[in-house]
């Protein structure tokens, strides 16, 4: 996959600029309409150049597992691992044992693998209020209901 994306980067790059003179310079609809297209496949490549460059790294040292048929599961929920932020866009179960995170549909086919994070693996970070915690050397920051379970409030 890492030849695909970096021929769209490459591409986006070289094609652009020369799709945006033409538009200035002429205003045909077919320039804007390819503009757009070059536009979107340049964003979803660097998506996913991202993927494979910060994401993917981390999270493949945790292989996915099943969760536990009584694990907490929610959709749709918000996680950044340093400078990526997937607002809206991770699948989480949580069970006695792992953290569960399934990247969304148009996430995965960018690239983001899924993972099972054991909760041995992570460190609550002080002064985060339940939502980041250390992956070794990387901060994983996540809604509250599910990063407290590294370590429950004491209160």
């Amino acid at each position: 996959m890492k030849p695909m994306v970096l021929a769209l980067v490459l591409f986006e790059v070289i094609a652009f600029p020369l799709l945006l003179i033409w538009v200035l310079s002429t205003n045909s609809p077919t320039a804007i309409t390819l503009l757009i297209v070059v536009s979107l496949g340049g964003s979803l490549g660097l998506g996913a150049l991202i993927m494979c460059g910060t994401w993917n790294p981390v999270m493949r040292q945790w292989p996915p597992l099943d969760p536990a048929p009584d694990a907490v599961r929610r959709n749709f929920q918000s996680f950044s691992l340093g400078l990526v932020n997937l607002g809206l866009s991770v699948h989480v179960a949580a069970d006695d044992h792992f953290l569960h995170l399934r990247p969304a549909r148009l996430i995965r086919l960018m690239g983001a693998v899924s993972t099972s994070i054991p909760w041995s693996a992570m460190e609550p970070m002080a002064g985060r209020r339940g939502t980041a915690v250390k992956l070794g050397v990387h901060t994983l920051i996540g809604p509250r209901w599910c990063m407290e379970l590294v370590a429950p409030n004491s209160d």
